[in-house]
């Protein structure tokens, strides 16, 4: 097991990585005429001349900076300059939308702006909303570049020494099933996220990592890891182009990549049209939502000497725990069967609690509720150093997602689950879209799994339709194919199920061209939504029988 290491500053995991391997590559762009290579050395020095230009434009630590660059080099050189400095970044994903990116700047009140200069037009038009910001740096591609270069002999070498408990940075998560959050992230988070990826996933210094996920990428400089910046737009995963993927992991000897389960399908369908393996990949590891087990098996026949991988956590918590293709394969039969998706063991450091299943918030000390049995259905609930202690400005919303047990500081989920009889976590769920039916409640991931195991189902969405007390299950059915025969996968759907969750009785099947999706991962299907879409249509039956 690799030794744990930590820095008061994780800038300075960059100097080590400069210090050790001076000359190897640290980040590459599988696009011509992106950016030029650069090496651990190179990185290293245009960071310090990032922070010293910052520093001539009034940037000071503890200054909170909305940080909306491109994805890439220009992610990793500015927040690496900005750590240094002890500035906190501010990081949105553009992808939620302007009128939810709007609420993130407002809420946060950042002192300083570097991005894109659509960013800056931007801000003209909502003044108010950036009223705070007082310094402003503009980042054209081209220009901000050759700055760095003109300027490579200033550098500023001092390095902050913030508390382990300040705030390094401030991220975003996706607002899938509410509004979107800013998470704390600690020095101490940081650190404890980069000893569970080397010591738990193997990780090792002179890998490369696909960074098809532009945030994890800021994780690679720390472990000594080259970044392959992939050929597509991190926003729309969905659009992707498969070759591009696969022959940029072949080009460049990718070792792992961390993706969403539907880059990880695109990859597994070219390889399989054009019978291709991948024999430099260690571990190509899917999150972001539930990964079919159809989908890591078959990935797994393309990776002769690697692992399919499935870490599990959150925005607020990553990672949690892992499972891997060998105990999926185990497990395939009763993940489709209705047993919830298996996320593993927890990681060592991490505690994880399944607590009663309540839209209240949790009393701490020695009023807290008692964690279920095994085997019982919960909130699942983690504390470690892994895990945010907090939301930036929304005190609500802390109240409802965080507690004390009387020993250990824990943050909910949101997630429902429970631990089987061989001490692994089961997923059934995202609390907010389980169903109570007048058979007693019903989750998403004890239903779909069903459903997408059958051939000719893309994916599939549980909801519930009615506005009453107790909601009608119904099954939204995105197919693979329109040249299915509806009525005849109908069927077998609906009969399989009803098998195997004979107490509920779902008669209420439609069929949609595309469920709709979240933009960071194209893979968290907008069930509430879809919900209230069916439920206006319920007082025509018809509609339900599509």
């Amino acid at each position: 097991m690799a030794e744990n290491t930590s820095h008061p500053n994780i800038a300075k995991y960059l100097v080590d990585a400069s210090t050790m391997y001076p000359h190897a590559t640290a980040i590459i762009s599988a696009k011509a005429g992106q950016f030029k290579p650069r090496s651990f050395k190179q990185l290293f020095e245009e960071v310090g001349t990032c922070s010293y230009l910052f520093k001539n434009k009034g940037i000071r630590e503890g200054d909170k900076v909305l940080l909306a660059v491109k994805p890439g080099y220009q992610l990793i050189l500015i927040a690496f300059a900005l750590f240094q400095i002890g500035a906190v970044p501010v990081i949105i994903d553009p992808g939620m939308g302007i009128k939810s990116f709007l609420k993130c700047v407002k809420n946060t009140r950042p002192d300083a702006l570097i991005g894109l200069p659509l960013v800056h037009m931007i801000r003209k038009f909502f003044p108010k909303t950036f009223r705070t910001i007082k310094k402003s740096i503009s980042v054209q591609h081209r220009t901000f570049l050759s700055t760095i270069l003109q300027n490579k002999k200033n550098r500023d070498k001092h390095f902050s020494s913030p508390e382990t408990e300040q705030i390094a940075a401030i991220v975003f998560t996706s607002g899938s099933t509410g509004p979107p959050k800013g998470v704390c992230y600690t020095h101490t988070m940081f650190n404890a996220q980069i000893n569970h990826l080397k010591n738990n996933f193997g990780l090792e210094p002179g890998e490369k990592d696909l960074s098809t996920l532009p945030v994890f990428a800021l994780f690679n400089p720390a472990l000594g890891i080259t970044s392959v910046i992939p050929d597509m737009n991190p926003r729309k995963p969905a659009k992707a182009d498969p070759k591009k993927l696969v022959y940029s992991m072949l080009e460049f000897e990718v070792n792992t990549a961390f993706a969403s389960p539907i880059i990880g399908r695109k990859i597994y369908s070219f390889c399989k049209l054009n019978n291709i393996s991948l024999p430099k990949v260690k571990r190509l590891m899917l999150a972001g939502a539930p990964t079919n087990p159809k989908l890591v098996i078959n990935l797994n026949k393309y990776l002769p000497n690697g692992n399919v991988i499935l870490p599990y956590g959150a925005t607020e918590a990553l990672p949690i725990s892992a499972i891997d293709q060998n105990q999926i394969i185990k497990l395939e039969n009763e993940i489709c069967r209705g047993k919830g998706s298996c996320l593993g063991k927890p990681l060592k450091g991490n505690f994880v609690k399944i607590m009663p299943i309540t839209s209240s918030p949790f009393e701490s000390g020695e009023n807290c509720p008692k964690e279920l049995r095994v085997g019982e259905t919960g909130e699942i609930c983690i504390s470690g150093q892994i895990a945010s202690k907090k939301y930036y400005r929304m005190p609500g919303a802390n109240i409802d997602s965080k507690f004390n047990d009387g020993e250990r500081d824990y943050h909910r989920m949101g997630d429902l689950g429970y631990f089987d009889q061989n001490g692994l976590l089961r997923f059934l769920g995202r609390k907010a879209e389980r169903i109570i039916t007048q058979n007693g409640p019903l989750e998403t991931e004890r239903c779909e799994p069903i459903v997408n195991a059958i051939d000719g189902v893309f994916r599939s969405a549980l909801i519930g339709i009615g506005n009453g007390k107790y909601q009608a299950p119904c099954l939204v059915v995105e197919l693979e194919s329109k040249k299915l025969n509806l009525n005849k996968i109908k069927s077998e759907i609906l009969k399989k199920i009803n098998a195997i969750l004979p107490n509920h009785q779902i008669k209420h099947l439609v069929f949609e061209n595309t469920l709709p999706v979240d933009k960071r991962h194209n893979a968290k299907i907008h069930r509430l939504a879809l919900s209230k879409k069916w439920s206006l249509r319920y007082k025509t039956p018809s509609s339900l029988t599509s």
